[in-house]
């Protein structure tokens, strides 16, 4: 508990102090007080706001007072506690769809996320903290054999796997967002930063219900044009695939690690 005697976020979760050559904490270690388990959180810094404003006769903003010493009359101050539903509707609909990525059910293949919510200018994201290295920090060590990058991508192929079932498309694979686990296994987040940081910027990552999947099933088959007529040489045929490369209606997304542990027997 001594390491964590920096600001405590959404009166919970606490935060250890930062180092003294950076001036903020994107991503740290934070002690949960409710539950006692450390935990991971993450910060989305939120765009500012400009407003115009208009001076009274004193030279002040309208709305305040010498005497208010610079707090604006009717206007809140944070919420205790964190926001989960902001009044602003762009930084509302960003804290929702980083919860709608949340709700995904757990798999071994990818980070549980426990909270959402906005706070002090930035949204935070809490999520288990995951013995585990990212893939950028292994990298810059030494590069993968041939056999563990054939694991590792197996591993994530998983966990796309899982959320392309829920229909989610996620958008932010890097070598940071790719963890190598103490036990070997890898497991994939990100995903509700990167929905987060879509709804920022305008985007809905958010899938749409299942009554509207026949619908984007449909403008997604027609994206690839019209059939070839019957008898035609390319009657039947998907899309094309580059040399080598076979379409496999069933993909099995442990072959490349059965693969791997053979050639290495």
């Amino acid at each position: 508990m001594d390491d964590y005697a920096g600001r405590v976020l959404a009166d919970r979760y606490r935060l250890p102090l930062p180092p003294s050559d950076e001036y903020e904490l994107t991503e740290t270690c934070a002690f949960d007080t409710y539950s006692g388990q450390e935990v991971l959180v993450r910060q989305v810094p939120l765009p500012e706001v400009v407003e115009a404003e208009v001076l009274d006769a004193e030279g002040l903003p309208d709305g305040f007072t010498a005497r208010d010493g610079g707090v604006r009359r009717g206007v809140p101050g944070p919420a205790r506690g964190g926001t989960r539903r902001p009044a602003d509707p762009v930084v509302r609909r960003a804290v929702e769809a980083a919860q709608a990525a949340a709700a995904i059910p757990d798999h071994p293949r990818l980070d549980q996320v426990f909270d959402v919510f906005a706070e002090g200018g930035s949204l935070w994201i809490v999520s288990e903290l995951v013995p585990a290295r990212p893939l950028a920090a292994l990298l810059a060590e030494e590069p993968l054999s041939p056999y563990r990058a054939a694991e590792v991508a197996s591993d994530v192929l998983a966990a796309l796997r899982v959320l392309h079932a829920h229909g989610w498309v996620h958008r932010n694979i890097t070598a940071r967002t790719v963890l190598v686990c103490d036990d070997g296994r890898v497991m994939l987040t990100g995903l509700a930063v990167g929905a987060a940081e879509e709804a920022l910027c305008g985007y809905d990552p958010v899938p749409p219900p299942d009554d509207e999947e026949p619908e984007r099933t449909s403008g997604a088959l027609e994206a690839l044009g019209p059939a070839a007529p019957a008898g035609a040489p390319d009657a039947g045929r998907g899309p094309s695939w580059p040399p080598g490369f076979t379409f496999d209606p069933d993909p099995d997304p442990d072959a490349a690690r059965r693969a791997a542990i053979e050639a290495r027997a």
